[in-house]
C-alpha cells in the first residue's frame, strides 16, 4: 500500500528500472514502462500533475516523419520528457547513425497524459527517506535512482508527438561564405573576418550539426507540408496510389496506454 508516508518497494524498483535504462531494445522498454505505470496506479494525484511545458528531444525514424507531420498525431507510448529545454538539447547528443532526423517538442501535458512527475517526487521528504532506506537494502537497486535524483527535471507522460509541438531542428549550419552572403558582407573584409573567426572559440558553427532555432524550423516544416500536399496533389491528378508501407505506426503494446 502506498500513500504519502510510504512508497513501496516494487515502485521504486519500478522507477530503478524505468531510470537504468533499456539499451535501446524496444521489448524490455515497453516491459519496464507497463510495470512503470502499474506502480504508479497508486501513487497519489498530486505526483501525477504538471503545470508547466515540457520538452523532448527525439531522433525520428524516417518512417515516424509522416503521422508526425501529416497526421500531427504518433504515439508512442511511455517516454520521458523534461521541463528543461537545454537539458532535453544535450540529452544523448544530436547525431544518431540510424535515424533520419533530430527534433525538439514542447508540450503542455494533459492530466491523463501524466504518467509521474519526478519533480514533485523529489521535493517530498518521504519520498527521499524511502529512496535512503532502499538503498541500505539494495545498493544496485537504488543505483538510478541516487544517480539522476531530480537533476534531469523529469516528467514521465503518455507521450504523442505533434508535427504542431515542432520548436526547433538539427541541422547543417551554413558555410562561412553563406553566412557572409546573408550578411552582406563585401568580398575584400571577408578575410579579416575569417581569421577573427578562426580565432574565436565562441564563434558561430559553420558546416555543422546543431539547432536551427525557431524560425528555420518553422520555415523547415511549413516546407516539408508543401512537399507532403504536392506529392498528393501529383497522384490525385495522375490518379495513382501513394506507397505508405514505410509509414511507422504506433505499436500495440504502445498504444494500450493511450487515454
Amino acid at each position: 500500500m502506498v500513500n504519502e508516508y510510504e512508497f513501496s518497494r516494487n515502485f521504486l524498483i519500478a522507477l530503478s528500472n524505468w531510470q537504468n535504462g533499456w539499451s535501446e531494445n524496444q521489448v524490455d522498454r515497453r516491459k519496464i514502462g507497463d510495470e512503470l505505470v502499474l506502480q504508479c496506479e497508486l501513487l497519489p494525484e498530486k505526483y501525477k500533475k504538471v503545470n508547466q511545458p515540457c520538452y523532448r528531444k527525439r531522433f525520428i525514424l524516417y518512417g515516424e516523419l509522416v503521422p508526425i507531420i501529416l497526421d500531427n498525431d504518433f504515439f508512442e507510448g511511455i517516454a520521458s520528457w523534461t521541463a528543461d529545454i537545454e537539458y532535453a538539447k544535450k540529452f544523448k547528443g544530436i547525431f544518431k547513425t540510424d535515424t533520419k532526423f533530430v527534433m525538439v517538442f514542447k508540450h503542455l501535458p494533459k492530466p491523463e497524459e501524466v504518467v509521474l512527475n519526478l519533480i514533485e517526487l523529489w521535493k517530498e521528504e518521504a519520498f527521499k527517506n524511502a529512496v535512503n532506506e532502499f538503498e541500505k537494502d539494495d545498493i544496485e537497486g537504488a543505483k538510478a535512482l541516487l544517480h539522476f535524483k531530480d537533476y534531469q527535471s523529469e516528467i514521465i507522460l503518455r507521450s504523442t508527438l505533434k508535427g504542431s509541438e515542432i520548436i526547433d531542428i538539427v541541422g547543417v549550419s551554413s558555410s562561412f561564405e553563406e553566412i557572409c552572403d546573408l550578411a552582406s558582407i563585401p568580398e575584400e573584409k571577408r578575410e579579416k573576418y575569417s581569421i577573427q573567426f578562426a580565432r574565436n572559440p565562441n564563434g558561430l558553427p559553420i558546416e555543422t550539426l546543431t539547432f536551427a532555432g525557431k524560425r528555420p524550423t518553422r520555415a523547415a516544416i511549413k516546407k516539408t507540408l508543401a512537399k507532403i500536399k504536392e506529392t498528393f496533389e501529383i497522384a490525385m491528378e495522375n490518379n495513382v496510389l501513394i506507397d505508405r508501407s514505410s509509414v511507422i505506426k504506433p505499436h500495440d503494446d504502445d498504444l494500450k496506454h493511450r487515454r
